[in-house]
């Protein structure tokens, strides 16, 4: 058990962001002890990030790390995520980190007119990192991590694949501007069915960007099976993120989750959250397939509401997860196992 509050507040932000102990402690330090442990992103910072796990939500690869994050490194108008590359499930030729993340993120124009991906993205690449931002505006996400052969590699497959059905990339279009099919989503005049689909999904933008600051925390409920995550339309007028972490719980019920729930809420860690709701059912067989649910919202009455859905599988349902031991077993050791005083209830 650390001794120190600074060692306490250090194994909070490891925690949280799955930063090594050494950051995580040198970072507590050189902070002032009313400080929060994860900086607010500015408004164009928590855009970007929103967009970012908008697009990464619901991943087509098979990551071990939630969405394929390491960890995540925080300021205020910036973040640094390190992602894994060589854990990516390889049996889909071609598919990898690198892959998933261009097809994701870059914007392009699709069949029938609709813009994919993150309007105005262009991207870096500095010192074997891929740096996104957006054209004018303030802000960035840098990928550490990513294999820079396989993003170029994806980029051109990406390329052939549009010149083949007509669309294009809006960065070879436009390198250095907004092309005429990003800004729209930034004009509120416009009114097309794309444009109001983009400026709903940034309606609630601190939300997103606070779970994508601290997707490493998820690890602390249990062993990461599987991540995904999606939108629906709250009754405050913003986004309800849905959160579904598929894990193997690694504490005895009851309430292995209150752990994640306390750094989610934590006052220097967490979100500024208030529970709604808990639908928990811990006390049922861990293997009857049950998922506990957690609700909440915000406290500062910005539009947002959040639900997590802790979806366990033991015995005969965890079958599927352990056909390849070696990559099971990888994925037992990114558990973030929680001191006693952070496991019990509030």
């Amino acid at each position: 058990m650390k001794s120190t509050r600074i060692e306490r507040r250090a194994q909070k932000l490891q925690l949280a962001t799955g930063l090594p102990w050494n950051e995580s402690l040198n970072r507590v330090k050189s902070l002032a002890p009313t400080d929060p442990l994860i900086p607010t992103a500015h408004e164009q910072q928590s855009e970007l990030e929103c967009y970012f796990l908008y697009q990464m939500a619901w991943p087509g690869i098979d990551t071990r790390n939630p969405w394929g994050i390491r960890s995540a490194d925080s300021h205020w108008d910036s973040l640094l995520l390190a992602v894994e590359d060589e854990d990516v499930n390889r049996e889909v030729p071609g598919e990898s980190m690198a892959s998933e993340l261009v097809r994701a993120c870059l914007p392009r124009i699709a069949d029938g007119g609709e813009l994919k991906g993150i309007p105005g993205l262009r991207f870096t690449v500095e010192s074997d990192s891929v740096r996104l931002y957006r054209i004018g505006l303030p802000g960035s996400v840098t990928l550490a991590g990513v294999n820079i052969d396989e993003w170029f590699m994806a980029l051109d497959a990406e390329s052939r694949d549009a010149e083949s059905a007509g669309t294009f990339q809006c960065h070879q279009k436009a390198p250095h501007r907004w092309h005429s099919s990003e800004s729209a989503t930034r004009n509120p005049a416009t009114q097309d069915m794309y444009a109001r689909h983009h400026r709903r999904i940034v309606s609630s933008a601190w939300l997103a960007s606070g779970l994508l600051r601290r997707a490493p925390l998820l690890r602390t409920i249990g062993v990461p099976l599987n991540t995904t995550a999606w939108t629906n339309l709250a009754g405050d007028g913003g986004r309800e993120w849905i959160i579904e972490y598929i894990h193997e719980p690694r504490v005895e019920a009851p309430l292995h989750h209150q752990g994640f729930l306390n750094l989610l809420t934590d006052p220097e860690c967490g979100m500024p959250l208030v529970t709604t709701d808990l639908d928990c059912s811990c006390q049922l067989p861990a293997d009857a397939g049950y998922a506990c649910r957690f609700y909440a919202c915000g406290t500062t009455g910005s539009p947002g509401e959040l639900q997590v859905r802790f979806s366990r599988r033991l015995g005969k349902r965890l079958e599927h997860y352990t056909e390849d031991q070696s990559d099971y077993k990888a994925r037992r050791r990114l558990y973030q196992r929680l001191p006693e005083c952070l496991m019990r209830g509030a």
